[in-house]
């Protein structure tokens, strides 16, 4: 019976996460890789707005809204013809052909001896790709003389990169089935490996985080599911006086909503499979697209890019159980698709079959960055942190390339230093505009000194936890290796980037440039010391390409399948080189402390909400304290309660009733508060409390010992109790 609910739930997320981006996908004409990749995150841009549209339109909500939404954008965007037409191997007689030597390691995978990576295929810039295709252009007069030159080109580039004819692995890696071999495994490697230690972490499917924020994540997508409305702003009024509503990025608990409603199962089972499938599907590929589209890397590095994708521990386990931020695990689980945008969007992306179109630029960077933003708004300075860098990097390499009157260098830096510029300037304002308004809202302080945290940076430690220097080891090679044999340098701006703040966030002091450096993530350590993962993965991936290409050369018997078996073993090398470190160990005992403990819901209390749809009529309204998780009982019984999380403004009848309900009997104000809201029962769950408070609401802690209510269920200490009669104000009974 579980496995079936299980599946229902994993079929419905599935297709909420990419049905409705799938006619857009399909419009654009995408690989297929890339078309994997951005399909959740074009889906939940979808999701959002077809919410702010229902709320416009009074319509109610349901998975039909992103779903038509969805038809009509990619109708339109198909009729438009802004997706990829050219042929790769056609031409006209008398037009300029394709590029035939701009992604070296495609025509490489052909006919490498080695297939675990393309030779060189950084070796050679974009610029130089260019010179050759004019040089071979000038000769063809004729569709054949064109096809020729090419077949020419790529024969000599193979001959000269390997010497030797292709092996049959080699060959079978540059088939449409062996490219999507070495991704899947890749997948599975990096997928498996995070879903394993993820329900190691958790304990099961079916458990409750006990966390602070999952009280508010949990009640929001019932709020949506009960008023049939999935805008921000309904979620943000939940804890809201009714006409003061606030805008609460919402795709979170959007997506969640219509996974419950699709499959028909319970919120709890349906948050923990989209938070593991962002985490073991969406991210891996993500990562894998950016090394694919991003870079020349071979086969090995697409392989790597996924494999490795749990190697630091901090992402993304940390953000499924820190907080819980399942918002910030939903952004940054998309994170490497933006950084594979500005790369294609500065030119540092390689030519080739695998190159975005602009017409897909312009589609995919709203649909992209809109998603990442809407997800968590911490997610675009996630993005200027790492990005503004890389653009800076384009401009001085542009610039470099004009120096040595590389052809159309000066075009590209008279667009390039603009764009650049304009995202600076937006960027500065986004980032002073948005971040909390008082410097003491940063309430994070330094775990580490200076020197402690560049060497925690740099060896991927999550925060407050030990150095592993294997790791780091593995790192500075790698990087070395991207800085020397690799075009794609820029991987290492991105980690620099992300490490200086990784740094900083560890170890300055609680002063005004900690602030101004960290304040926009509240000085939180384990939100910004997470975004290392995004650059750190496609480093180690593109530095062990490279490594084991220098490898091939030195060892021909790496050229064949032993390459592509130690290219393998290599990835689950380092993996295990992560998991064995002190500090995953470390953060191994936090992560499960805040799935496995009591501290917010008991078995005896979860076991007591399932079981209150069988005794609370649907339009009763319970007495709560979310400090204790009774509130929960919005989420999982479905039942309306007085306080759906802990920080919330309210009517003064509602607090009333949280600091003196147990006195209903006495106090004839008391007695016209709980009738006038409602209130026919109350839960009680003790004293215990989370963060080590007790009895926040002290209405609810005496309630059955005054005669205010009587236990009509009971499992174990955990209570429900039944409102008594009472007499008002006006002197009648009420209730």
């Amino acid at each position: 019976m579980d496995a079936l609910r299980v599946l229902a739930v994993l079929l419905a997320a599935l297709f909420v996460l990419g049905a409705p981006g799938l006619p857009t996908v399909l419009a654009l004409r995408l690989r297929p890789l890339t078309a994997l990749a951005v399909v959740t995150p074009v889906s939940a841009v979808l999701i959002a707005a077809s919410a702010e549209l229902g709320r416009l339109l009074s319509i109610p909500w349901t998975v039909l809204s992103p779903l038509v939404l969805g038809l009509v954008v990619g109708g339109l965007l198909w009729s438009a013809g802004i997706g990829r037409r050219r042929s790769r191997h056609t031409h006209r007689a008398g037009a300029a052909p394709e590029p035939v030597a701009h992604d070296a390691a495609e025509h490489r995978v052909a006919a490498e001896d080695a297939g675990v990576a393309a030779d060189g295929a950084d070796a050679a810039t974009p610029d130089a790709a260019h010179d050759t295709e004019g040089a071979a252009s000038s000769t063809c007069t004729a569709t054949s003389t064109c096809t020729a030159t090419a077949a020419a080109t790529t024969t000599a580039t193979a001959t000269t990169t390997t010497g030797v004819p292709g092996t049959a692995l080699g060959r079978g890696l540059a088939t449409r089935r062996g490219r999507a071999a070495t991704i899947l495994l890749g997948l599975a490697i990096g997928g498996g490996y995070i879903l394993l230690r993820a329900l190691d972490m958790m304990g099961g499917l079916f458990r409750v985080n006990q966390s602070y924020d999952n009280v508010f994540h949990l009640n929001a997508v019932r709020h949506i599911l009960r008023l049939g409305d999935g805008s921000a702003w309904t979620v943000g009024g939940m804890t809201t006086l009714p006409g003061e509503e606030t805008f609460y990025p919402a795709l979170w608990h959007q997506t969640v909503s219509l996974v419950v409603q699709l499959s028909g199962q319970d919120i709890v089972l349906a948050s923990n499979l989209v938070m593991l499938l962002l985490g073991t599907t969406v991210w891996p590929l993500a990562l894998m697209a950016l090394v694919r589209t991003g870079t020349s890397a071979g086969p090995a590095g697409w392989l790597a890019a996924g494999a490795l994708a749990g190697v630091a521990s901090a992402f993304p386990l940390s953000m499924m159980s820190w907080g819980v931020l399942l918002p910030y695990l939903y952004s940054l689980s998309m994170m490497p698709l933006v950084l594979m945008l500005i790369v294609h969007l500065v030119r540092l992306a390689p030519d080739g079959d695998q190159r975005l179109t602009g017409g897909q630029l312009g589609v995919l960077v709203p649909a992209v960055f809109g998603a990442v933003a809407l997800a968590h708004p911490q997610g675009v300075f996630v993005a200027l942190v790492m990005g503004v860098p890389m653009m800076v990097w384009a401009v001085l390499a542009t610039a470099t390339d004009l120096v040595r009157r590389r052809p159309r260098a000066g075009i590209r830096l008279a667009v390039l230093v603009p764009l650049t510029a304009l995202v600076i300037v937006v960027g500065h304002d986004i980032w002073y505009r948005f971040r909390p308004v008082e410097a003491s809202a940063a309430v994070w302080g330094p775990t580490a000194t200076t020197e402690e945290a560049i060497w925690q940076t740099l060896t991927l430690a999550p925060n407050a936890t030990p150095i592993w220097l294997p790791l780091g080891v593995l790192v500075a090679l790698c990087a070395l290796a991207v800085l020397i044999g690799s075009r794609s340098r820029w991987l290492v701006i991105a980690f620099l980037a992300a490490g200086a703040l990784s740094v900083a966030t560890r170890s300055l002091p609680v002063d005004d440039l900690r602030y101004e450096l960290t304040g926009n993530w509240y000085s939180d350590n384990n939100r910004i010391t997470v975004m290392l993962a995004t650059a750190a993965v496609p480093l180690l991936a593109v530095g062990l390409d490279v490594l084991l290409r220098w490898a091939a050369r030195l060892l021909p018997v790496l050229r064949g399948t032993a390459g592509a078996v130690l290219a393998v073993a290599l990835c689950l090398a380092i993996i295990a080189v992560g998991y064995f470190s002190p500090s995953t160990d470390m953060s191994k005992t936090y992560l499960e402390r805040e799935w496995r403990s009591d501290n917010l819901l008991s078995d005896d209390e979860r076991a007591l909400l399932l079981m209150l749809p069988e005794v609370v009529p649907e339009d009763a309204v319970i007495a709560t304290n979310a400090w204790n998780g009774s509130s929960l009982a919005y989420a999982i019984s479905d039942r309306e309660v007085l306080n759906t999380f802990m920080s919330f403004q309210a009517e003064d009848e509602v607090h009333l009733l949280n600091g003196h309900l147990d006195d209903a009997q006495t106090d004839p104000e008391v007695c016209d508060a709980a009738e006038e809201l409602g209130v026919d029962y109350a839960l009680d769950f003790g004293p215990k409390e989370l963060h080590d408070r007790s009895a926040t609401y002290t209405g609810l802690n005496e309630i059955s010992e005054t005669g205010a209510a009587e236990v009509v269920l009971q499992v174990g200490d955990a209570k429900l109790l039944r409102m008594l009669p009472c007499r008002g104000t006006d002197g009648s009974m009420n209730g």
